[in-house]
């Protein structure tokens, strides 16, 4: 049975609160105190303003309307003839009341005169009213500085509030258990792989839990430790997960909070900022992008630069004023360590440096299984396989990657992910979305498909180079095909004879398009490919000594990476160099032109496969490639390769 509607009494109804808007109640609940007390400060002000305007309307249009004017001498003549009912003397004039059609009616004039010439006493002989008005005070200068002193007082108290704002940084998240501050406790159970970064961290989880067994001993504890590795790798995650552990509250604050225009506003920041640590000793205190507020000082600089060097000083003061035995880590991340100033770094502030770096192959399994906790996975998805491919991916690259396979399964209805999903995610991270919409003439997907067949061959048959992972005349990202290689086994090393053969394979795509249509008909399609050329061939040059086959190295130290060591090289040694580059730049394109004319059947026969279906992985490429290798024949049946095949020239074909 429906529950019946509770009634309301009339009087309720009368005395029911008025509806609120949203954003009101919305901005009440969410403001802190300082922002309530600003915005109930405006409201007074407003509506103070509000009443003395409506006094001053309402006295406007219920008080007299203005008297007319009268000169003294019309003023004596009424006074003369008996015609003054009343007067109002005032100190500067004077209110008369006229008597007209013989007493019937009255009118109010007003006769400018000082005091001293009124007839007070004809106006009493004549028995007209007599009445003294003294000057009234002019309230509105006093309302008007009252308004003007309430609204100096509201922008001074707006203006300590920002400032107090400005100079409030961090956020505290409790890390003694659940859902402070509505964060989730984060353990070292939460962070997968970083094992080694892990075990340095571990006394100091230690030290936090019992400090007693520390003092015991003499040993002085760990006052901070700066993370650094590339983005994406859980430096931060780390850090809170340090909390956790020890169950101590985590103080986050990020090094941009401490860049302001106003000298020495960063420093009070900092010091505010130690301040609140110490209160909540023990503790984390986690400085996140700490090379955007302790980057190396330079001498002199301008106002910002002052205040820059005026806030890292006073972290080093601050960092100095630790003691150990506070209770009190500071945890820094940072991605670029070498632009810290050197003084932060020393044994004292930050103790130890942890490299975060990307993970290993065993760590990104674990990462993918972390992430994929609570997924429906299908049975056949094999984790490891999937970390074997996914080489040189960061942490935050692995956890996008498992979500976007979820997003890819729900978008097709189905209720688990499936490999294909995986796959489909793996290559939206490397390669780029596909683009199906984006439509080729036959002469272009022509020169595509011998373009991604000329890097697929040189991959297959150069010796030293990656294994061909798949090849695609599919547009993915800004690209119209691509061919892709995946290392066999995880390294961390690269031969020369791996760079060389990089360098070729790179070449092949303008090799191949040159060895079929002709050099007037290579296309820009290759533009991104000689720029990887030269910049790998520079590197090789100026970073690591290297050069050609048979040749002796243009040089054998690195190139300076300070802009002011680097103009000291000669220009002679900087011609020599270039020189290298481009020796390097055309033994790459001239390795790749050989072993495409050597393989000129394979070469027509993969473009003609990749024309027909778009993709090949590596084994069914290096098949393609051994049946045309076994039958040349099979290059007569192609469509691409019969009109470029000698005798006959090949014909032109237009660049698109």
């Amino acid at each position: 049975m429906p529950t019946p509607p509770r009634r309301v009494s009339k009087f309720r109804r009368l005395i029911r609160r008025p509806p609120v808007p949203e954003p009101l109640l919305r901005f009440w609940r969410h403001a802190s105190l300082g922002a309530r007390l600003l915005a109930g400060a405006g409201v007074v002000v407003g509506a103070c303003g509000l009443a003395v305007a409506l006094f001053a309307l309402a006295s406007a249009l219920t008080g007299p309307g203005p008297a007319a004017p009268m000169s003294f001498g019309e003023y004596r003549e009424a006074l003369a003839a008996g015609r003054i009912a009343a007067v109002v003397v005032q100190p500067e004039g004077a209110e008369v009341t006229l008597k007209e059609d013989g007493g019937t009616t009255t009118t109010r004039h007003h006769v400018s005169a000082p005091l001293a010439w009124q007839p007070v006493d004809e106006l009493a002989a004549s028995g007209a009213e007599i009445r003294f008005e003294p000057e009234r005070p002019d309230r509105l200068p006093a309302i008007t500085s009252l308004l003007g002193l309430a609204t100096i007082l509201a922008f001074a108290a707006a203006w300590a509030l920002k400032m107090r704002d400005m100079t409030r940084t961090g956020r505290r998240f409790d890390g003694t258990g659940g859902g402070g501050n509505g964060m989730r406790r984060t353990t070292f159970a939460d962070v997968a792989g970083q094992e080694e970064a892990k075990q340095e961290l571990g006394d100091i989880v230690a030290y936090l839990r019992n400090p007693a067994r520390f003092a015991a001993v003499g040993a002085a504890p760990c006052r901070g430790v700066l993370l650094y590795g590339p983005p994406g790798n859980g430096k931060t995650c780390l850090a809170a997960a340090l909390a956790g552990e020890a169950g101590v509250p985590f103080l986050h604050a990020s090094g941009a909070e401490f860049a302001e225009m106003f000298v020495g506003l960063g420093a009070l920041r900092v010091r505010r900022l130690f301040a609140e640590a110490r209160k909540a000793a023990p503790c984390i205190l986690f400085l996140d992008e700490i090379d955007a507020v302790a980057q190396t000082r330079v001498a002199g600089g301008t106002g910002g630069d002052r205040e820059h060097a005026q806030t890292v000083a006073q972290l080093l003061t601050c960092l100095d004023g630790l003691d150990g035995r506070e209770g009190v880590v500071v945890i820094a991340a940072t991605n670029l360590p070498e632009n810290l100033d050197a003084a932060l770094l020393r044994p004292g502030r930050f103790d130890r440096r942890v490299q975060v770096g990307r993970p290993t192959l065993l760590e990104r399994e674990a990462i993918l299984a972390l992430h994929a906790r609570g997924k429906p996975l299908a049975p056949e998805v094999d984790l490891a396989e999937l970390a074997a491919r996914t080489q040189g991916m960061s942490g935050a690259d692995l956890a996008h990657l498992v979500n976007d396979a979820a997003v890819l399964a729900a978008r097709e209805g189905r209720v688990r992910i499936e490999p294909a999903d995986l796959d489909r995610a793996v290559d939206r991270a490397l390669l780029g979305p596909e683009r199906r919409g984006l439509a080729l003439v036959e002469e272009e997907r022509r020169v595509v498909a011998v373009h991604e067949a000329g890097h697929a061959l040189v991959a297959l048959r150069t010796p030293g180079a990656e294994p061909l992972h798949k090849v695609t005349v599919l547009a993915r990202g800004a690209a119209l095909g691509m061919a892709v290689q995946r290392p066999a086994e995880e390294r961390f090393l690269r031969t020369r004879r791996q760079l060389l053969a990089e360098l070729a394979v790179a070449a092949g795509g303008r090799a191949a398009e040159e060895l079929v249509f002709g050099p007037e008909a290579v296309t820009t399609g290759a533009a991104g490919d000689l720029r990887h050329v030269a910049e790998a061939a520079r590197r090789m040059v100026y970073e690591l000594g290297m050069e050609a086959d048979g040749e002796e190295p243009a040089a054998f130290l690195a190139w300076p990476q300070d802009p002011r060591l680097a103009a000291t090289v000669s220009p002679e040694g900087r011609a020599r160099l270039e020189a290298a580059v481009e020796r390097l730049a055309r033994a790459a394109y001239e390795q790749a032109r050989r072993v495409l004319e050597e393989h000129r059947p394979a070469l027509l026969a993969l473009a003609d496969a990749l024309m027909r279906r778009e993709t090949l992985d590596g084994a069914e490429a290096e098949a393609v490639v051994r049946a045309a290798c076994a039958d040349e024949a099979t290059v007569a049946e192609t469509g691409i390769g019969a009109a470029a095949r000698p005798p006959v020239p090949p014909e032109p074909v237009a660049a698109p």
